[in-house]
């Protein structure tokens, strides 16, 4: 998955960067030997565990336990886990930062500077904009999709962890992989990345500044749906394949899809 010149750098920079101890969660399903109605497949679960393992191989810093969605229902319910692939990663500040899909392309190396930022407990915010976040009381869920050619969600997605590290009490972070779930774009009528919504209530279509982020997530328990205007750069969201199992094909950050 990670090639071989990528996996060396990786190793050097972790050995120099990550300090406490990084966990990640991943949940997968069974490998299904026949067809079951109602039953999908999971296409990129596999995958995406084998990118976890190289990562996880890398350094002592960073341990992964893999749970099976329908045989473990309690690390479900204790991290609200509600598709997969998902991953949770988790490090001493308390933060529990979700990734459903498989973060490739753009998003694989915001996926890896999280983990450094998690090891080192350093939050990626301007010093007022992190006293304000600790400020917030009321849960807020940000969820931000993505897909990997999107330049512009990596910042979005930064944003959304930074806020959970900043108070992990009252921001619940998930970036979305949404060519992975069509069924979520459906339901939100996404049609350009990054799109961030807001306890269902307020949706942010395209990449906006963390303060503006941390403005909507403060008013967002309290409002009606309101999509703001745009104030960023998007990209068309990708219909996913229809049939057929994804292509290889390499990412911009150096992943190498099955």
């Amino acid at each position: 998955m990670i090639p071989l010149r990528d996996q060396e750098l990786l190793r050097q920079r972790f050995a120099v960067e990550l300090l406490d101890q990084v966990k990640i969660d991943f949940f997968t399903q069974k490998d299904l030997p026949i067809y079951l109605p109602g039953k999908e497949p999971c296409r990129y679960c596999r995958p995406t565990q084998e990118m976890l393992q190289e990562l996880a191989g890398l350094t002592d810093k960073i341990s992964l336990r893999v749970h099976v969605f329908d045989d473990d229902p309690e690390a479900v319910r204790q991290f609200g886990i509600e598709r997969v692939p998902a991953i949770v990663l988790r490090g001493r500040d308390g933060a529990r930062l979700k990734f459903y899909g498989l973060p490739s392309g753009h998003e694989f190396p915001e996926f890896v500077e999280t983990i450094v930022y998690l090891s080192r407990q350093e939050v990626p915010l301007p010093e007022p904009v992190a006293r304000k976040a600790r400020r917030l009381q009321e849960q807020a869920v940000v969820r931000v999709f993505v897909t990997p050619t999107c330049p512009y969600c990596p910042q979005m997605v930064r944003a959304a962890y930074a806020l959970a590290m900043a108070n992990p009490k009252a921001v619940t972070a998930e970036a979305i992989e949404v060519s992975e779930f069509p069924d979520l774009a459906r339901k939100y009528n996404i049609r350009a990345v990054p799109y961030t919504i807001i306890n269902d209530r307020v949706a942010i279509p395209g990449a906006i500044a963390v303060d503006a982020l941390l403005e909507q997530v403060a008013r967002a328990t309290g409002v009606a749906l309101v999509e703001t205007a745009p104030a960023g750069e998007t990209t068309p969201a990708e219909p996913p394949p229809e049939e057929g199992p994804p292509p290889e094909w390499r990412t911009h950050g150096g992943l190498i899809i099955p």
